[in-house]
């Protein structure tokens, strides 16, 4: 049964618009390239230049206040930024707020930086007195000889003074992929075979890679100006932002973490088991702090919602052979959570306020999961009016469900709602 969903795709068929040229645009790798959009890798981010163009195609005026709720490594706030619009950006995930406030800083002198890099790899080891938290991927993704010289790094770095210990410290948990038997694989961290180079001339590397953007760079991005960027540690579903910024942002640009069952917990777990958690049960916290859009997801009293279409697909999956009995417990969080964001984002949005969403859909089961359409309806709900729908590109379902399915692609798409003057 998808009578709820075919209702759903006639109503909002007309805001529809093909946009294959911003294919790319939604995804991280227009930023590798990028200096200092690229001190650390983040897939789950999209482009610099999505910024720019919708700033531009929007006609969103320099007065305006810029917000992301989910500002991830600071790609909307740095592009705003860098063309001079105030904003200010939100994140639950520790590490993200850490390497955007870092990306974000101001360096009137860069030979501070220079002295600083020359005196931590001037540094003889030895043994660290500091020690990783007890979680099973530390052992898993690093010999004994890489914990103790990440270790010994973080113990040297600790000696300096902030913000340039800022700075030193991102340099360290940039390089920990890379001398590690891990990889970034969606879900979760994947173990590999490889050949693990030398901490030292690794984190040297990457430490003078970021020395030369900033002198690269400092005209464009580190020239001060009258522009004010922020970037907040705080959950987007609740107040968490100031109540400053009630009734004061002119444009929301985001993209909250997709229905796709990643966990930012487990994809991140060196960078925060190097330097934010303690023991594991601090892991977990974070964990159960994130958006439910992973399996873990907890069901919560008190924030349910009622959609018919979102129903239809919790009914359906209720009679599906499922790989995981948890996944609609997922479904049915996410969106009760994205409820209360958009709840807020109406908040602190002016009248006349525009929000651009960067969202994909999804498919469990064969269930298709019209999410960008879904939070459309929520958005109704709060007052808000959908402008347009933007297709950015068709992604495919995985091979299992292929071959159960075939392949019906899914929308990646970005939705524009604006809040009525």
């Amino acid at each position: 049964m998808v009578e709820q969903r075919h209702m759903l795709e006639k109503k909002y068929a007309r805001f529809f618009q093909e946009k294959p040229e911003y294919r790319q645009l939604v995804t991280y790798v227009p930023n590798k390239k990028l200096p200092v959009y690229n001190w650390f890798k983040y897939k789950e981010g999209f482009s610099r230049q999505l910024v720019f163009k919708i700033l531009l195609d929007w006609k969103v005026s320099k007065d305006e206040i810029i917000l992301d709720p989910f500002a991830g490594c600071g790609t909307t706030l740095l592009a705003c930024k860098e063309s001079g619009y105030r904003a200010v950006g939100l994140d639950i995930l520790p590490v993200a707020v850490f390497v955007a406030k870092v990306k974000l800083q101001d360096w009137p002198d860069l030979t501070l930086l220079q002295n600083a890099i020359d005196s931590l790899l001037d540094k003889k080891y030895k043994p660290p007195t500091l020690s990783f938290p007890k979680v099973a991927i530390i052992d898993k993704a690093f010999s004994k000889k890489v914990q103790d010289e990440i270790l010994f790094y973080k113990e040297c770095i600790t000696e300096f003074e902030k913000p340039v210990q800022d700075f030193l410290m991102l340099g360290l948990i940039s390089i920990l992929e890379q001398v590690s038997y891990t990889s970034k694989d969606g879900q979760f961290l994947r173990l590999v075979d490889r050949n693990i180079p030398p901490v030292k001339k690794t984190l040297k590397k990457q430490l003078s890679e970021m020395l030369d953007d900033l002198y690269q760079q400092q005209q464009v991005l580190f020239k001060g100006g009258k522009a004010k960027v922020e970037i907040l540690q705080g959950d987007a579903t609740l107040a968490d932002l100031p109540k400053k910024y009630w009734g004061k942002i002119g444009a929301v640009i985001t993209s909250p973490p997709y229905l796709n069952r990643y966990d930012y917990s487990r994809t991140y777990s060196l960078e925060l088991c190097t330097l934010f958690v303690d023991q594991f049960s601090d892991l977990r916290n974070i964990r159960h702090s994130l958006l439910r859009s992973h399996i873990e997801s907890r069901e919560h009293s008190g924030k349910e919602i009622s959609l018919p279409a979102l129903d239809e697909i919790l009914k359906n999956l209720k009679i599906k052979d499922l790989n995981n009995d948890r996944i609609p417990i997922m479904i049915k969080g996410y969106f009760e959570d994205m409820n209360l964001v958009i709840k807020q984002l109406v908040n602190y949005l002016r009248p006349g306020g525009l929000i651009a969403l960067v969202v994909a859909n999804a498919r469990f089961e064969g269930e298709l999961v019209p999410t960008d359409l879904i939070l459309s309806e929520l958005a109704e709900f709060h007052g808000l009016r959908t402008e347009s729908i933007w297709i950015t590109r068709y992604k495919g379902n995985s091979s299992q469900q292929m071959g159960r399915y075939g392949r019906i692609p899914v929308r990646e798409s970005i939705v524009f709602w604006r809040k009525p003057d």
